[in-house]
């Protein structure tokens, strides 16, 4: 009997066995082009690649990304937010690394000028004398000499330094300048190219230019690249915008047009490496198609651009600037480690066999976390709620030392049929995450995302979707919420749009909303009395100025419109929390911080010799205790965070994060509603402060008062029995718009069980007739189908 069991059991487990396989293999062929929504949040806009000129020995690169400079040690797999000296408010444009050393380098900006580091890209200090411009999109170093650079605006104009940056001068006037590169044998020697097609030389300096060449309806001229040989061989190449790549080997003094096999004409750069034999090797990076490379000299040319991707959005009438593939820069080792690395519109690509093949790296994570809440009752709870940009939520109910995921069904498959893979899964993008006043008690959490808001009442196990309905001309993307601190017997809380500045309210616990009113402006902060109950009181901050509402935001008036306070832009909001008795409010600005003491009625500029006084504000923060110890925080950017103990008469750098390249501010460019700088309900006597501003899943926690810092990382979790459920959601989907799927389904599911029970011949072994074995197998089959055709 045990035998005849134990073989049974085996046929069994062959069978069932097989069934997995059989539905694997289905699951693949039905479901394989399932996608995340987004597969880049944030999106990977790669405006620029360097590399530093000793890779092969540290391998260390650097990128701008959607316009944020990024610094990788570890060949690109993981990258450092660089803060110091970084004050721009416009997204940066354009590095450049000299070629005799590590340590120097310039960088540029679409409206704040150019930056200079001595250390290695570690901090970076602003050098726009003589500029008349501050709106440069490319820069180059001279190979000979880190004093020289060439500087480019964007809309025309050629600037040059001789002192590495102390002064400029502009030596052409007119023309939009969009190539430049140094001749390797002459440091008096510099090429540049037009948008007209014309290339030019200099002989001194860039100083004086004679034309050199002119590519009539070849568009501009995008790349400059010569042979490693060219003291012998007289040879480069020039990519243009229309007409692919022209070679000269007379030193410009004529070209031929070196296109077969390159099918695709828009060039944005050529890199050129010669072998033991001077045997010249091309790489070349085509705005749509990627990558082509020749191995004889340019001749002839392969596409190398196997796993690179793209993004639709690049062909959009938004992005008109913007092509698919750009920038591209080889290891200085690269005859032995062939390693590439490509800027793409959709991403990072790496490659280490010669471009043949390419690996998408990450580079602004999609685990950065933009949002961070202190539990009112972190006395005794000591919990904190985070959120990343994409996806993932976590609470901590040991002041951060563990964390549970709370995503617990945000993830939703859709269908698009106009998108190239139509069944994608649409995860979470987070811009807030807020406890209830009463969390204590009610357990109660509120998610702001792109174009929704969550209330959970269990701590964030579960989430339910408060319905807000879109008011035309408006959009709800990217709300900020402020909660009644008397929420428990008020119920009262508030959504601004970022977009169009509408005011919604909810008077019962975020249930519902409904308009309240409105101020048809952007709005980038909203903060709520303390005494709401009783005063009906907000600020909010849009960039024309600070508004105030008395009557629960039906009315706003704008309270900063006298001249002094007019050319700002402002933006962070922090309101006393004794504001009752000292009607205090802080308002910070592209031009430092202001303060009220009247409730708006004046306004006085903070003048803090410590921070400069008139910094770009990302972030402020008030002590719960600010009654007593007059403290508060506050971030500017590129010069890190400053405390003041005295109602901000004096402040101090706190030294710990700046030394550490952190800060308590938002990533540019990566929007949140989340201010970075958080304090402990319970700080006057456990000193603690929480904040964000690395680019990865960090908590920054200081527990005396910012002296000293801890970096708590976030290690990812994910639910798998939450994993499972969006599969079947995914499957619920795919039956919905393929109902055939459904029958196939039901029969790769039911056939085989009712095989298998006749296989086993279960009516010798049990009990049972016949018909009872092959009606309930038939009973099977038809409850199969009726589960398909209900899903």
């Amino acid at each position: 009997m045990e035998v005849f069991e134990k073989k049974n059991i085996n046929k069994v487990l062959a069978i069932v066995k097989s069934i997995c396989y059989l539905l694997l293999l289905s699951f693949i062929f039905c479901f394989g082009n399932v996608q995340a929504a987004l597969a880049h949040t944030p999106h990977d806009d790669i405006y620029q690649v360097e590399l530093s000129p000793t890779y092969d020995q540290d391998e260390t690169l650097y990128i701008i990304v959607r316009g944020i400079y990024l610094k990788s040690t570890d060949g690109g797999q993981s990258w450092k937010r660089i803060v110091r000296g970084l004050d721009n408010i416009n997204n940066l444009a354009a590095l450049s690394t000299y070629a005799q050393t590590n340590k120097t380098l310039f960088l540029s900006s679409f409206g704040d000028g150019i930056y200079k580091s001595d250390d290695a890209g570690e901090s970076w200090m602003k050098t726009n004398k003589g500029l008349d411009s501050l709106d440069i999109d490319l820069i180059s170093i001279s190979p000979h000499d880190a004093d020289v650079v060439l500087a480019t605006g964007s809309q025309k104009g050629l600037y040059k330094t001789n002192n590495g940056g102390e002064d400029w001068q502009k030596v052409i006037e007119n023309d939009k300048i969009t190539a430049i590169a140094f001749l390797p044998e002459n440091k008096n020697k510099v090429i540049i190219g037009n948008n007209q097609g014309k290339l030019n030389l200099s002989s001194d300096g860039g100083e004086s230019w004679q034309q050199l060449a002119n590519f009539r309806q070849s568009g501009a001229v995008t790349a400059i690249a010569f042979s490693p040989n060219f003291s012998s061989d007289l040879t480069f190449f020039v990519g243009t915008e229309k007409a692919g790549i022209y070679k000269t080997v007379d030193q410009g003094q004529s070209f031929l047009n070196v296109n077969q096999g390159l099918s695709d004409p828009l060039i944005k750069d050529i890199a050129v490496v010669s072998d033991s034999q001077n045997n010249l090797t091309l790489l070349a990076s085509a705005g749509n198609q990627g990558i082509f490379r020749s191995k004889n000299g340019g001749k002839t040319w392969e596409k190398y651009s196997q796993s690179l991707t793209k993004d639709v959005q690049a062909d959009s009438p938004s992005f008109e600037d913007r092509d698919h593939f750009s920038y591209l820069r080889i290891s200085p080792n690269f005859t032995e480690d062939k390693t590439v690395f490509l800027a793409g519109f959709n991403g990072l690509f790496k490659s280490t066999d010669g471009g043949r093949v390419w690996q998408e790296l990450e580079t602004l994570s999609p685990r950065t976390i933009i949002a961070l809440d202190v539990s009112p009752d972190y006395q005794n709870d000591s919990t904190i709620a985070i959120a990343a940009y994409n996806k993932e939520a976590y609470i901590s109910n040991d002041q951060g030392n563990s964390w549970r995921p709370i995503n617990k069904g945000l993830t939703i498959p859709r269908y698009k049929k106009d998108l190239a893979n139509p069944i994608f899964i649409e995860v979470p993008r987070f811009y807030e995450i807020m406890f209830s006043p009463n969390y204590r008690n009610d357990k109660t959490l509120f998610a702001v995302l792109a174009y929704k808001v969550l209330k959970s009442t269990d701590g964030g196990n579960n989430w339910d979707l408060i319905p807000i309905k879109p008011v035309h001309g408006y959009s709800t993307r990217g709300m900020t919420m402020a909660i009644s601190a008397d929420f428990v017997k008020d119920k009262t809380v508030y959504l601004a749009t970022k977009y169009g500045g509408l005011i919604y309210k909810s008077t019962n616990g975020g249930k519902n909303f409904s308009v309240a009113g409105k101020i048809d402006h952007a709005l980038n902060a909203l903060v709520i009395s303390p005494n709401f109950s009783s005063d009906q009181t907000l600020y909010a901050s849009s960039p024309d100025g600070i508004y105030q509402t008395v009557d629960g935001g039906a009315t706003w008036e704008l309270t900063t419109d006298s001249p002094e306070l007019g050319d700002k832009t402002w933006s962070q909001l922090a309101i006393s929390p004794n504001y009752q008795a000292d009607q205090t409010v802080i308002a910070g600005s592209d031009k430092g911080l202001f303060k009220t003491k009247d409730a708006g009625t004046t306004w006085e500029k903070i003048v803090g010799s410590a921070y400069g006084g008139n910094g770009y504000v990302e972030a402020i923060a008030f002590s719960p205790n600010f009654k007593n110890d007059q403290t508060f925080l506050v971030t500017i950017r590129g010069k890190g965070v400053f405390k003041t103990v005295n109602g901000g008469e004096t402040f101090s750098q706190i030294d710990a994060l700046i030394e550490q390249n952190h800060s308590l501010s938002p990533l540019l460019t990566i929007s949140t509603s989340s201010v970075p700088i958080k304090f402990s309900p319970s700080y006057a006597t456990d000193n603690t402060i929480y904040g964000f501003g690395t680019a990865g899943a960090d908590v920054l926690k200081s527990t005396d008062g910012g002296q000293t810092w801890q970096i708590i990382s976030v290690p990812r979790s994910e639910s798998q029995i939450d994993n499972f459920v969006t599969s079947l959601k995914v499957v619920n989907l795919v039956f919905h718009i393929y109902p055939f799927l459904g029958f196939i389904a039901a029969l790769v599911l039911a056939l085989p069980s009712y095989l298998l029970l006749g296989y086993l011949g279960l009516e010798k072994k049990l009990p049972l007739h016949k018909w009872q074995i092959k009606s309930g197998g038939a009973f099977v089959v038809f409850l199969a189908v009726l589960l398909v055709l209900y899903t």
